[in-house]
């Protein structure tokens, strides 16, 4: 269908374009015939005038009174071989400049209007595509998130079914429930990754203000400090004074927060995660560093994208939401993020924000 529709309008546009050529030219022909009709019919008229004195001699004793009014396109001037009848080349000239000025102003009009149908075609084909990604978008969004949602709660399901059996022992009821917690917690996060992924679409965030990034860093690192310590991570500040952007509180602490947890969830026992943040005279970098198992290069750019968990490259993940909401809130940021990874020798993100003025 997509395609049936790109060849229809590839054709009308074709045909616009050449409908538009044709008119353009047909008109600057059309000009210089009229001119070529003015000029023909004047030279009628001299002959019309001659032909007037020859049947008439008392004509040409006084030509202006009696053939002026009638042929004020032509001179008259008395010779020695009689009266000689020319047209007049202002008159000439005035024909030629006219044609050429109607000329010019059809080859203007002909390009304005090709200038129009372009931009406008442009502008329609930007806008299908716009359309046809957002469908694609969503449509991936819908099955990334049904799957998500599916995984714990069948989890859970088969989880509460093996609870009701009879026989079951305290260790394995033990068990079954840490598992459930854990189910729990993971629907809990995917729940507030979509909610903070579809926020970004409807939520306002308000007037810039001016934010150290070194004190945000460090609220971040003291809200996440009892989800470290229950995983045994460690966080490591290293950071600047003066490293100071404009943004959101709100936008920068997501996606920070997102970072550091995907470090912790990622790593290994005994997690040790070194964030920097480094100053300087334009830009600003937060660096966050951990000693995790580390992204292959070939997975460095999909890990950004929405619902990619690794899973199908072997790795183990989470739902794939929160790189996603990384990037998207650094770009709204005005910022970039970047990824350095080897295999084996953990993996850094590092945001770059541009430095606030000094009036910012």
């Amino acid at each position: 269908m997509n395609a049936r529709m790109g060849i229809l309008y590839g054709a009308l546009v074709t045909l616009l374009v050449m409908m538009g050529v044709w008119w353009t030219y047909f008109l600057t022909g059309e000009t210089s015939v009229q001119a070529d009709l003015q000029m023909q019919k004047m030279a009628t008229d001299r002959l019309h005038a001659t032909f007037l004195i020859q049947a008439d001699p008392r004509l040409m004793e006084k030509p202006h009174e009696f053939l002026k009014p009638s042929f004020p396109h032509l001179i008259f001037t008395r010779t020695a071989q009689g009266l000689d009848i020319q047209i007049d080349p202002v008159v000439v000239s005035s024909i030629q400049a006219g044609a050429q000025k109607k000329r010019r102003m059809f080859v203007f009009e002909g390009i304005f209007f090709l200038s129009l149908l372009v931009a406008g075609s442009g502008i329609l084909i930007y806008s299908w595509r716009t359309e046809v990604k957002y469908k694609q978008t969503r449509t991936l969004f819908l099955a990334g998130a049904t799957h998500e949602f599916k995984t714990p709660l069948a989890s859970l399901r088969l989880y509460t079914e093996t609870m009701c059996r009879d026989g079951l022992s305290d260790e394995d009821r033990t068990r079954i429930r840490f598992n459930m917690l854990e189910d729990m917690g993971r629907l809990d996060n995917l729940v507030n990754d979509v909610l903070a992924l579809s926020a970004g679409d409807t939520f306002d965030d308000g007037p810039l203000t001016r934010l150290d990034l070194a004190a945000e860093t460090r609220r971040v690192i003291n809200e996440l400090k009892r989800y470290a310590d229950e995983r045994g991570a460690e966080f490591i500040l290293e950071a600047d004074d003066e490293a100071v952007i404009l943004g959101n509180q709100v936008t920068f602490a997501l996606a920070l927060r997102n970072l550091l947890i995907n470090a912790v969830k990622h790593s290994p026992d005994e997690v040790r995660v070194v964030i920097k943040v480094q100053a300087g005279r334009r830009i600003h970098r937060v660096h966050v560093g951990d000693n995790g198992p580390g992204i292959p290069r070939r997975l460095q750019d999909k890990v950004f994208e929405c619902f990619y968990s690794g899973i199908r490259e072997g790795r183990s993940g989470g739902a794939g939401i929160g790189l996603h909401l990384v990037r998207q809130n650094v770009e709204n940021l005005g910022g970039q993020v970047a990824l350095v990874s080897e295999e084996g020798q953990g993996s850094t993100f590092t945001i770059t924000l541009p430095a606030a003025g000094e009036e910012g």
